[in-house]
């Protein structure tokens, strides 16, 4: 049974055509069935045609043969379409009846339809005038000057809006129930039509995997980007713990790059853009980026470390220490090891912005990630142990190294965050009801900008934006 219970209606203004009700014209369905009727008979009427045409003789011959082949082809494809078109037709039902008919165990929806307004128009008619008569009732109860309520007056009335009550709760029971008939009409219907289209013969044949191949690649690359997301966050928040970070960082480079292969076949396709093509190129690069940007923060803080060592040297001097002593104290101040001043400083970076070039080999250079997550034991102990004893850059002496290694470690994290949070930004659902988290598709308004949006290939498929 059906779950209305008409909280909110207005029986006074209530129509049977509201949306909540019955809408639709059933002579308009009628009219549409009628349609479809004649034109399976037109169907029949061809096919039969067509199998008189070869029905008579002359037709030993290769020609005849062929013709008679392809025309028997043809009459067969006729004779599926009339039986879609025929079920089609009488499942919607050609004619209304004037007179109410009783209620059957199947109808057409034309004649279901009209059956259900007609039920819906008695239960509403009956429905206004119960509340009409309830909201009286109730009225003349408030406004009954005996405040007694076992006054005979207001016992009768209490009784007669009681009878008003039930009265349209009986309507409501038989609004339910018309509409339960028509719902189950209805899909007495659609089960009809849905039954021949599925069992004439016309249907495509059943599709393979490869026959989706686009949708496919496009889901294989929305779901990388997902990937990509997730892993270049964690490499990023995890990055101290040996061997994970590198093994995350790595991964996440994999998944930008099936991202930006699969995205890249859906903007030739012309299903996704070439924006989405420069944003996952642009998470490539920033691993290379990352790479070269966190070895050059690495480098420019131990020769900021040295150039620091070397002024405390000279300070040390001048305080009257001997050399060996001034040296040591400016080794241990500012974290050099013993004897490696020079190194330090010669070990400074040569320039802070890394060449394209060079972030591109480094954004495709997977053995050296597996370097990286071979060597990360050892380079993270070595880390710990420089960090126990290596002051804080904030502690020691200002130097063109100590603002270069500064702006690198900046550039790092922006070179990290920015491309990762405007991958996520681009991501797009890819079916409905997908968590908001792995598809937010902040950038479809921007896409929509022409030549922002564009996607396709030149003189084939190409379009200026996702709203054209």
């Amino acid at each position: 049974m059906s779950d209305h219970d008409f909280s909110g209606v207005d029986w006074q203004t209530a129509r049977y055509d509201d949306k909540e009700f019955t809408p639709g014209d059933p002579y308009e369905v009628a009219r549409l069935g009628k349609r479809i009727s004649d034109t399976a008979r037109l169907i029949e009427e061809q096919a039969a045609k067509l199998n008189n045409l070869v029905d008579g003789n002359g037709w030993d011959s290769d020609a005849g043969r062929e013709f008679t082949r392809k025309t028997g082809e043809t009459v067969k494809l006729l004779a599926q379409s009339h039986r879609r078109y025929a079920a089609a037709g009488a499942a919607l039902g050609s004619s209304v009846p004037y007179e109410p008919v009783a209620d059957q165990v199947r109808e057409n929806w034309a004649t279901a339809l009209g059956h259900a307004q007609n039920r819906v128009r008695t239960a509403l008619r009956r429905a206004a005038a119960a509340d009409t008569d309830s909201r009286t009732y109730q009225r003349q109860l408030d406004q009954h000057p005996s405040g007694d309520d076992t006054h005979p007056d207001k016992q009768r009335l209490k009784r007669q809006k009681e009878a008003s009550d039930g009265e349209l709760d009986a309507a409501k029971r038989e609004l339910r129930a018309a509409l339960d008939y028509r719902d189950t009409q209805a899909g007495y219907a659609a089960r009809t039509i849905r039954d021949a289209v599925d069992h004439d013969g016309l249907k495509d044949p059943e599709h393979h995997w490869w026959d989706h191949w686009k949708d496919w690649v496009a889901d294989v690359g929305h779901w990388a980007g997902v990937a990509a997301a997730v892993l270049g966050v964690l490499a990023l928040a995890l990055s101290w713990v040996p061997v994970l970070g590198e093994v995350l960082g790595a991964l996440a480079l994999i998944a930008s790059v099936v991202a930006l292969v699969c995205d890249t076949v859906s903007a030739l396709d012309g299903k996704g853009t070439w924006l989405d093509v420069a944003v996952d190129a642009v998470g490539v690069l920033s691993f290379g980026a990352g790479r070269i940007l966190g070895t050059t923060a690495r480098e420019a803080a131990t020769a900021a470390r040295g150039a620091s060592a070397v002024k405390d040297l000279q300070l040390a001097r001048e305080i009257g220490l001997n050399p060996t002593a001034a040296r040591e104290l400016a080794e241990t101040v500012n974290g050099v090891r013993p004897g490696e001043i020079g190194k330090a400083l010669s070990e400074g970076p040569a320039r802070l912005l890394p060449r394209m070039r060079s972030v591109v080999k480094e954004s495709l250079n997977l053995k050296a990630f597996a370097t990286d997550i071979r060597d990360a034991p050892a380079a993270h102990a070595a880390a710990k142990a420089f960090a126990e004893s290596a002051p804080e850059l904030s502690e020691i002496a200002d130097s063109s190294f100590k603002t270069m290694a500064g702006q690198a470690k900046a550039l790092y994290y922006g070179s990290q965050v920015l491309p990762l949070l405007a991958g996520w930004s681009n991501l797009a659902p890819a079916h409905s009801g997908e968590p908001w988290a792995t598809g937010p598709n902040l950038l479809q308004d921007v896409k929509e900008i022409p030549g922002v949006g564009a996607g396709g290939t030149p003189f084939y498929n190409w379009h200026w934006s996702t709203g054209g």
